[in-house]
């Protein structure tokens, strides 16, 4: 359940969780986001792939926490986490060729939705169980 405040941040809907170590490394995404929109050409492949190393540091987190308390909903989790992650390696090899068109339009228009989304659904969930769990307050 979404009971904290919202904040938008270069069109990335931000809830707090009101699991901390969760909510801090979302805020830390937005702002890798925000700084790839402000982004030159010299800039974007070395944040494009920090943003890929945080989500990959990030989705292995959430992971562990939903293996090591038994998350009900922990195989939809993970393989949207799996294919998010495909998503952004895929790209990645292109920025490394010197083609950073089809990250640029993704960082831009598919994936402040998905996160959105993600957010509101998915790792909302997980929250809610870690705190009926007792593991978050």
């Amino acid at each position: 359940m979404i009971n904290s405040e919202t904040i938008v941040l270069d069109g990335i809907e931000i809830f707090e969780l009101g699991a901390d170590d969760i909510d801090d490394q979302h805020y830390q995404f937005a702002a890798i986001v925000d700084n790839i929109h402000c982004s030159d050409k010299q800039s974007f492949p070395q944040l494009f792939t920090r943003l890929c190393e945080h989500v990959a540091a990030h989705f292995e987190y959430e992971n562990s926490l939903m293996e090591k308390h038994e998350f009900p909903a922990k195989a939809e989790h993970s393989s949207e986490h799996l294919r998010v992650l495909g998503e952004l390696v895929q790209l990645n090899r292109q920025v490394e060729k010197g083609r950073p068109m089809m990250a640029q339009a993704y960082v831009k228009e598919r994936l402040p939705e998905w996160f959105s989304l993600h957010l509101a659904t998915m790792d909302s969930a997980l929250v809610a169980h870690l705190k009926k769990s007792g593991v978050v307050k």
